[in-house]
């Protein structure tokens, strides 16, 4: 039986452990919090900081491969366990895909699609590049940021000005940034390609996605985009992931646009331009959907990686149109809960056909708790009863909302 570490015990852990189970292997966790999702479904874990050595050592002397759930881990502590145990995306792929600098510059570097972009290494450095840039500019930082965390639109040489009186920097401190191009987005998606190291590769269908306050609202699948389109975008999903050997899941996610304006360095396809945003070098929020949607979740075709199981092209199990929706602690918050969130609502709603809870203690406005997906006919009446069921959960008016 297969141990596999995961480093991360969050809800993607929690998630792929199912997965693992499912196909007969054992999860490991390492997490610094007891409580973290992952660690309710398996008796093996580790609880120590991202730092200790020794900690860390024994976590991965415990596994037979490592992969890990999020980007804050930090690479370079784990490539001098990487000669003793494969990790999958490998550490490598970590590094480049933590750190937003490296990140452009790999896609630049590939010649792959992306919006304008210039590199700050010096606080110093940033209000000369930044007029020499030109504006609007989205400035975010190289590392840490999610969710729209450590990025800011910068529209003119005022709104420079506040961002570098309100930032309280000097010129000693550290501080490393890109500057992107604003592009005009009519639309943003994404891919997840699975690898696996004996040459198997597989694309999932293209996910659509709409996001609120930067986090991710819901995904619709299939994409509302043409054949064509989509056939591009997968081509370069997958071209991405084998120019950064990424094995595993890489997740892609790109900016669609009609208007690309100057210094474009977008694929075309008829009116519309495609551009990589980042990576996500694991499962992703979006690939919740395929759960319920696809004959092959991202999930299970991570665990088969892991494991060794071979993989099969995953399909959109039925027509129609399937949406995920997030749940976010704003949802319990609105209840007036910190416990269990009130579910009667579901009875109105027969397009819900799953709802999934993360078991996280304490539910705190934009954090993600639990994920849904609804299935209908029409993209319009899966995204209508998405929104109208987690309306109705906020104790809103259920008869109202509920879909006729």
């Amino acid at each position: 039986m297969r141990r596999v570490g995961i480093l991360g015990g969050g809800q993607l852990g929690l998630l792929l452990i199912q997965s693992i189970h499912r196909l007969g292997g054992t999860a490991v966790v390492y997490d610094p919090d007891p409580d973290a999702p992952a660690c309710q479904l398996t008796p093996h874990a580790f609880h120590s900081e991202w730092t200790n050595a020794a900690a860390l050592e024994k976590f991965f002397k415990s596994c037979d491969v490592v992969t890990y759930e999020f980007e804050n881990v930090e690479s370079s502590s784990l490539f001098p366990f990487e000669k003793e145990k494969p990790i999958i995306p490998s550490s490598s792929v970590l590094k480049t895909t933590q750190d937003r600098i490296l990140e452009k510059t790999f896609i630049s570097e590939a010649k792959l699609p992306c919006v304008d972009f210039a590199v700050v290494n010096k606080y110093s450095e940033l209000e000369k590049t930044a007029r020499s840039f030109g504006f609007p500019f989205i400035i975010k930082t190289a590392r840490g940021g999610y969710d729209g965390k450590g990025q800011k639109l910068v529209n003119s040489e005022e709104e420079l000005q506040e961002f570098l009186a309100q930032s309280g920097k000097n010129s000693t401190t550290p501080f490393r940034a890109v500057l992107e191009r604003a592009l005009d987005i009519e639309m943003e998606v994404s891919c997840i390609v699975a690898r696996s190291p004996n040459g198997e590769e597989k694309c999932f269908p293209v996910l659509e996605n709409e996001h609120k306050d930067h986090i991710l609202d819901i995904t619709v699948i299939p994409a509302r985009i043409s054949a064509s389109l989509e056939t591009a975008i997968k081509d370069i999903a997958l071209s991405a992931a084998r120019e950064l050997g990424a094995y595993g899941l890489l997740t892609t996610e790109f900016f669609l646009s009609n208007n690309p304006g100057n210094n474009s360095h977008g694929v075309q396809v008829g009116s519309w331009h495609i551009y990589i945003n980042e990576f996500a070098p694991r499962p992703h929020n979006s690939g919740h959907v395929t759960m319920k949607a696809c004959t092959v979740s991202q999930f299970e075709a991570l665990a088969r990686i892991l494991l060794g199981v071979p993989l099969t092209q995953p399909h959109i199990v039925a027509p129609g149109y399937y949406c995920m929706g997030n749940l976010l602690g704003d949802v319990w918050l609105s209840q007036g809960s910190t416990g269990d969130l009130d579910l009667s609502p579901m009875c109105q709603f027969p397009e819900v056909i799953d709802v999934v809870l993360y078991g996280k203690k304490e539910p705190r406005s934009k954090r993600k708790m639990g994920h849904f997906i609804t299935y209908a006919n029409s993209a319009q009446a899966a995204t209508g009863s998405a929104h109208s069921f987690r309306e109705a959960l906020q104790h809103k008016n259920v008869s109202a909302l509920a879909p006729e």
